[in-house]
């Protein structure tokens, strides 16, 4: 895509402005800048300001508002990017824009999609089995506090959540029709959520949510 964002830049320099957030060095990054006349490559030093914006594959792309509000989620592949441009210098633009549909496979291990060759990195170590689960005290959507604790006698699976999350939207449906339809000797759901209670709401979900 780095031909298309040299010549967005370009092409649209009066409406807005595109920034790239990479990783990798200098030399690297000022190559390629080079290459293809972009501006604005700025430099992360690991995945800082990927998951501050929740983006958990490249090339990804948000909207900011001159008055640094974000103003649409994280749109998520090279068709998807470039219906956000396409939205953001249209003659009847309009501001938050609407989640799209994520596009594009999490690498197993870490939960980014990488490009082809990439080298799939190892998950933080968990708890151990056999260890004590860690507590959970955290609000439901009610307000009332929800422990851990109010769970035992029952196996339970611990699900964790964002409803801003590309991945977890895709998989909503599957999870909603388990919700209505459980599995004989299905255990309970408990389902640590980010995000705002209005956010989760619209999730639909009828396990047990709790806001972390």
């Amino acid at each position: 895509m780095l031909p298309k964002l040299g010549r967005w830049q370009e092409e649209h320099l009066e409406k807005l402005t595109i920034a790239l957030v990479s990783r990798g060095g200098p030399e690297a990054n000022d190559a390629k800048a080079q290459e293809h006349g972009l501006q604005n490559v700025l430099l992360q030093e690991d995945w800082e300001v990927s998951e501050a914006y929740r983006v958990v594959g490249t090339p990804s792309a948000v909207l900011v508002t001159p008055e640094g509000k974000v103003a649409s989620p994280v749109f998520g592949g090279e068709k998807d990017v470039e219906a956000l441009l396409s939205h953001a210098v249209g003659e009847r633009a309009q501001l938050p824009v609407a989640q799209p549909q994520a596009q594009g496979k999490p690498c197993p291990n870490c939960g980014k999609v990488h490009p082809k060759g990439h080298a799939q990195q190892e998950m933080p170590a968990g708890a151990k089995v056999g260890e004590p689960a860690p507590e959970v005290a955290l609000p439901d959507l009610e307000g009332q506090s929800v422990e851990l604790e109010d769970f035992r006698g029952e196996e339970t699976l611990v699900l964790f959540w964002n409803p801003g999350c590309g991945f977890c939207q895709q998989m909503l449906p599957d999870l909603k029709a388990w919700e209505e339809d459980p599995p004989g000797g299905a255990p309970k759901l408990l389902v640590v959520s980010a995000g705002t209670e209005e956010a989760n709401r619209e999730q639909g979900l009828t396990s047990t949510m709790v806001l972390d």
